[in-house]
């Protein structure tokens, strides 16, 4: 009887022991991840750091929105919306997940005159003046209250229609570092205009930021970070421009660039 409960002992110590050990040994992973940006605006990107801990395996998924992954660790937001991503971290002792939601706000476009921020109301889009012996450029349109008319925002980056692809300052003959831009206000009576006589400059850019299957839904940002326009009115009797002054001028837009109208 005593061996047998010695035996019984000897036994129950050693499954303890045996499964002490075995829990000891395991070490499941423990999720983790950060993002390097954490306060988007649409169609901008984020990279994924991975610091899960003693994972075999580590996969994302995303919810909330469309995105894209540009390569395997930095996703692209591509519409405003609250996304979630949640990271699964896998080992052959176990699973362990994490999330980050991330709201990502639409774009701030904006123009500024001496200062004042202004929100533009359109679309950039493509205008071909040659019928009047202009040339093809960009416009933006911004309603602005007491106006019969919104205010017409111009550049002139290049003077055909050549796509844009890349990250460029602009000018009408394709040299870098010169180009116009203006502004008319209020333009059916020409009450009051903003122009200019052919500025030089690097402050213009133009970047694609999203390539789509059909290029007129591409995104570009473009950003004209300082400039200076002649300030004055449109003297019919001349006719000619007649300047009052300066006033700075930039311009910071996200989005497509619509083709001409038919």
């Amino acid at each position: 009887m005593k061996n047998t409960i010695k035996t019984f002992l000897l036994f129950f110590m050693t499954a303890l022991v045996f499964t002490s050990c075995s829990d000891d040994d395991k070490n499941p992973p423990t999720a983790g991840f950060t993002l390097s940006n954490s306060e988007p605006f649409q169609w901008d990107t984020s990279t994924i750091a991975n610091s899960a801990d003693a994972a075999d395996e580590v996969t994302y998924a995303v919810t909330g929105g469309e995105y894209v992954w540009v390569d395997d660790a930095t996703i692209q937001f591509l519409e405003d919306h609250s996304y979630t991503i949640t990271q699964t971290a896998v080992n052959g002792d176990g699973t362990d997940t994490s999330s980050i939601t991330v709201d990502v706000a639409e774009p701030n476009n904006i123009y500024t005159l001496d200062g004042t921020e202004m929100p533009m109301t359109s679309n950039a889009f493509w205008y071909d003046a040659s019928a009047m012996g202009g040339t093809i450029y960009i416009r933006f349109l911004a309603d602005v209250d007491g106006q019969d008319n919104p205010n017409l925002l111009k550049l002139f980056p290049e003077s055909g229609l050549d796509p844009i692809q890349g990250t460029y300052t602009w000018d009408d003959s394709g040299d870098i570092g010169t180009y116009d831009a203006g502004m008319t206000a209020n333009y059916a009576g020409f009450s009051f205009d903003w122009t200019t006589q052919g500025d030089n400059g690097d402050n213009l850019k133009i970047k694609l930021v999203y390539e789509d299957a059909n290029s007129d839904n591409n995104i570009y940002d473009i950003t004209l970070s300082s400039y200076t326009l002649n300030y004055g009115n449109w003297d019919w009797s001349i006719p000619e421009f007649v300047s009052e002054g300066t006033k700075s001028f930039s311009i910071s837009y996200r989005g497509a660039i619509d083709p001409i109208a038919p």
